[in-house]
């Protein structure tokens, strides 16, 4: 059985998530301790997505989360490209959730993307990707 496009993103979606979980929530803890949690709760809580119990868990709150606390937390750590690569991959998650179709082109970019954002925080996954 072939491997479709579509199936290639969300390997490399779960490969981001994988890699960005640990670095998203140190960075968050070095920043505001024990508050870190309330601090991601209040950046989703209008919005449909994450999970309760474990809301780092879920690869569009990771991407979120980066936006929205680039400059607090990331914009002192990663590039002003790496935001840009975080805000480009929260789209290509929501094509991806809406079974959208990805050529192999759009395929290429979106796991070169994940790649891109990997490897500026070192995470092991970047090879995989």
């Amino acid at each position: 059985m072939a491997i479709t496009n579509p199936e290639r993103v969300g390997r490399g979606l779960d490969l981001l998530k994988q890699g960005l979980a640990p670095f998203v929530e140190r960075e968050l803890k070095t920043k505001y301790g024990q508050n870190w949690l309330t601090e991601v709760k209040a950046i989703i809580r209008d919005r449909k997505i994450g999970n309760a119990k474990d809301p780092l868990g879920d690869v569009a709150v990771l991407l979120l989360v980066m936006d929205k606390a680039w400059g607090a937390v990331f914009g002192n750590i990663l590039a002003k490209s790496d935001r840009t690569i975080a805000i480009e991959l929260v789209e290509i998650r929501n094509r991806w959730a809406h079974q959208e179709s990805f050529s192999g082109d759009d395929t290429y970019r979106a796991l070169d993307s994940s790649g891109r954002l990997l490897t500026a925080i070192s995470a092991e996954q970047a090879d995989e990707v």
